[in-house]
């Protein structure tokens, strides 16, 4: 099994990947044996197995510091900065943030190969059980797990990428993809792949079912069905498909005291995830504490440095704060304006608590941040008196803190029970989700609105509005495309929904022109102040002064009928001259 897999994964590269021609040429070993493979009994639950293992690492693994599928879709959102520890720390992610990235740039190319790589190993389940080995119910589930999977990569690809390819069977060395006619083309034969699929899917056993959040099911068919149907504005569709969903008492939203536990370990399969990779740490595989030496990335490893606050910029380093699992670099930082327009509509929601904290929630709420001198965690200061003028604690950056505002966003930074210490404290142990009962609902009324029942959509912004602890006089009366765009921001930042939702709206463009090239620096009035005034988080707007990229050519624009989607990398072009640059990239 180990060599079928091995090798025809290398075949799957080849065929998705930048590479010469003579290396198209190599010999797939072990194909003599490969069919009799797929003859045995336990060829299903190991193909099976092997897909979910290649989807795991594909789209929830990393490279270095980087994550294309984590970083690239949530830096390509307005609402989100690439922050660091200066203007040239982290620069790939900030080609993406600033509308600078080409059909060549390296982030472009990976998450496009991860992309196919996990189609491949669903294909692979497809082709090989064809109709006359589906003998079973177990094997028709398998394979009907595979094409809502494969399903699932063909929308991202879509909302991704410019017309990328419907690579709906194994391809060979002959095979040469080509792009599809449009995106609702993909979008559309999604969802008719899952619904295909529905019928020989078995479903949630219930809110507690864990094992049901890691598996496909009918729910999550539902799910990419329904949002497929959503970006190509099929909404009838949408409606349909999802109604058994949002109605199921298989899937429950968690209390709203629990919603920042659906970002961490915590939440892992909570009766509100749809799906999600289960990941958990091999340490046997992982190479151990010093895997990062041979390469081994280890699933989420230094995702958590990424997204946890800059601790070169924190007294005492990025431990002192007791939110805080591992010292970070401060990437991931919440945009202030749409911060301050949360703020404004959530007050001190369990959502917006569990999106970002306040400057006086960071420095003197011991609950939601902590730091070491508080009395709680060991220190001696107690009152509040003590901590506003507490030399152990604070933001110290003379120059500023990089692209951070007067805000802490907490949604995603790793806290001290996501570590995996036996790899490191470095190494977040949370899963990676795809879909929850929150942004079901928020599909769901969005399709209704645009069908004119809107009646019936507010009821759905409601249960979100009444689980987030959105005050009363804010909560919604009628349920309006601007309410349903503000209340999609608010639940979901950073979760890889922004950009395809302005996008869709066609207001990218005047989003992204608000705030580009604006970057903000954080100072700390304690330290600004040399100790005379209390702590205090501020900032300052320097419009690209510091940024050599705006310097040389003045701004940075969102290009409309370009930007809307990545390239087709140049890598995949340059071996295949039936893929061709599109629109805004040709």
């Amino acid at each position: 099994m180990k060599k079928v897999i091995y090798y025809t994964a290398i075949a799957g590269i080849l065929f998705t990947t930048a590479c010469s021609d003579s290396l198209l040429d190599i010999e797939q070993k072990a194909a003599s044996n490969e069919e009799s493979f797929y003859d045995r009994e336990d060829a299903i639950e190991s193909a099976r197995t092997a897909m979910y293992a290649t989807f795991n690492e594909e789209i929830a693994g990393t490279e270095g510091i980087w994550n294309a599928y984590i970083m690239g879709l949530n830096y390509s959102a307005d609402d989100v900065l690439a922050a660091g520890g200066d203007i040239e720390d982290h620069a790939d992610f900030r080609y993406v943030n600033e509308m600078r990235y080409d059909p060549s740039y390296k982030p472009v190319e990976q998450l496009y190969k991860h992309i196919y790589m996990a189609v491949y190993s669903a294909n692979l389940i497809i082709d090989k059980f064809k109709e006359d080995k589906l003998d079973t119910d177990y094997k028709k589930q398998v394979v009907a797990e595979a094409k809502v999977m494969r399903a699932w990569a063909h929308m991202l690809a879509a909302l991704v990428y410019d017309r990328p390819p419907i690579v709906d069977r194994l391809l060979t060395n002959e095979d040469k993809p080509t792009n599809a006619s449009s995106q609702k083309a993909i979008l559309d034969w999604c969802y008719e792949e899952c619904v295909a699929a529905i019928a020989n899917l078995p479903e949630r056993k219930g809110p507690d079912d864990k094992q049901g959040a890691w598996v496909v099911t009918k729910g999550f068919a539902q799910f990419v069905a329904g949002k497929s149907a959503l970006y190509a504005n099929e909404y009838e569709k949408c409606v349909s498909v999802m109604k058994d969903l949002v109605t199921s008492d298989k899937y429950a939203l968690v209390p709203g005291a629990q919603f920042k536990n659906l970002f961490h370990k915590k939440g892992d399969g909570c009766s509100e995830k749809i799906f999600e990779f289960n990941y958990e740490t091999n340490t046997s595989l992982a190479g151990g504490k010093d895997a990062w030496r041979v390469g081994n990335t280890r699933g989420r490893w230094m995702v958590a440095n990424v997204l946890n606050w800059r601790g070169d910029d924190i007294v005492g380093g990025g431990k002192n704060p007791q939110i805080c699992a591992t010292g970070g670099w401060g990437g991931g930082s919440i945009q202030q304006d749409f911060a301050h327009k949360m703020l404004e509509h959530d007050g001190d929601s369990y959502r917006r608590k569990a999106t970002f904290l306040t400057s006086d929630e960071f420095f003197y709420d011991a609950s939601l941040c902590g730091w070491k001198s508080d009395k709680e965690y060991g220190g001696k200061l107690s009152t509040r008196a003590q901590k506003e003028f507490d030399a152990e604690r604070g933001i110290n950056n003379s120059n500023g803190s990089f692209s951070r505002s007067d805000v802490m966003e907490v949604k995603m930074m790793m806290h001290p029970d996501d570590a995996d210490l036996s790899v490191g404290d470095n190494c977040n142990n949370t899963n990676v989700c795809l879909a929850r009962l929150g942004e079901a609902y928020l599909i769901y009324a969005e399709a209704l609105i645009q069908l004119g029942r809107n009646g019936e959509a507010l009821e759905y912004i409601l249960k979100i509005q009444n689980r987030a602890g959105v005050p009363e006089d804010k909560k919604a009366t009628e349920a309006t495309m601007e309410v349903l765009q503000d209340e999609k921001q608010y639940e979901l930042w950073f979760e890889g929904c922004r950009w395809f939702d302005i996008v869709h709206w066609g207001i990218a463009k005047e989003c992204f022109d608000k705030v580009l090239g604006k970057i903000p620096y954080q100072f700390d009035e304690y330290f600004t102040s040399k100790g005379k005034k209390p702590h205090k988080l501020y900032y300052v707007i320097r419009e690209g002064e510091k940024n050599p990229f705006t310097q040389a050519n003045k701004t940075l624009n969102y290009v409309k009928g370009k930007h809307e989607h990545w390239p087709i990398p140049q890598g995949i072009l340059d071996v295949n001259d039936q893929m061709q640059q599109l629109d805004g990239w040709k």
